[in-house]
């Protein structure tokens, strides 16, 4: 089930009303249910949190969306892009719902992983996100961590090498890696080598696009594997 609890601040209630409106996530998270068994249900709760955030609570098994966060990525898109508005709220929380549903479904389904499980969920996310053709999603998920790579240069913050976050450049990459790897042929203006680096669309370093392809397949195989035995 998915519940929207007004929000205190009248500068969320633009984002309060898109959510409801479009009805966007109830959809998802019915295309969901009809696809995977749960051992629990999982509440879906988008709320002021008076932080931009989102996060998985294992205790009362609620994914809770941040308004803060979603109106945070949503205004810097549409500033930049000046797409509909409606729309740049859809992206701003659709991978970052994904990341917290890997981490939902790794507790209710006691999955196994090894390395760092938010490595795992952003994997998840892209997966899952690439399978079903969200390029878009997927591509905004990846933008948001160039944002946060950027403002984290721009504050002149520490890296936290003790965070159970890899850093946001790292991030961008493996994203954009598992993206390129899933459709080279698309996206080959995005890998750049020494005669083409001028190229401003270009970003992603032909030493990593050339093990993009099997990363992606070992990651796809992966999940297949992990989810198969939930699927309905």
């Amino acid at each position: 089930m998915v519940r929207y609890e007004p929000p205190k601040h009248n500068r969320y209630r633009r984002i309060y009303r898109i959510l409801q409106q479009t009805a966007f996530y109830d959809e998802l998270v019915a295309d969901l249910n009809a696809s995977f068994s749960f051992p629990r249900n999982i509440r879906i709760v988008f709320d002021q949190c008076d932080e931009p955030n989102a996060f998985y609570d294992p205790e009362t098994v609620e994914i809770i969306m941040c308004y803060e966060l979603i109106k945070y990525y949503a205004d810097i898109t549409h500033r930049e892009f000046q797409e509909d508005y409606a729309l740049e709220v859809i992206y701003a929380g659709f991978f970052t719902f994904y990341h917290e549903l890997g981490h939902a479904m790794i507790d209710q389904y006691q999955l196994t992983i090894t390395g760092q499980e938010e490595d795992a969920v952003d994997e998840f996310a892209a997966i899952l996100l690439i399978d079903a053709q969200e390029y878009d999603a997927v591509i905004a998920g990846m933008d948001q961590f160039d944002i946060d790579a950027i403002e984290e240069a721009e504050l002149g913050e520490e890296l936290v090498y003790w965070g159970e976050h890899s850093f946001s450049d790292q991030r961008f990459y493996n994203t954009a890696c598992l993206i390129y790897g899933s459709a080279p042929d698309e996206f080959s203006d995005w890998v750049y080598d020494e005669d083409n680096s001028w190229d401003e669309d270009a970003f992603l370093p032909v030493e990593r696009a050339e093990i993009c392809e099997a990363d992606y397949q070992r990651a796809l195989t992966s999940w297949e594997r992990l989810l198969a035995p939930y699927l309905k």
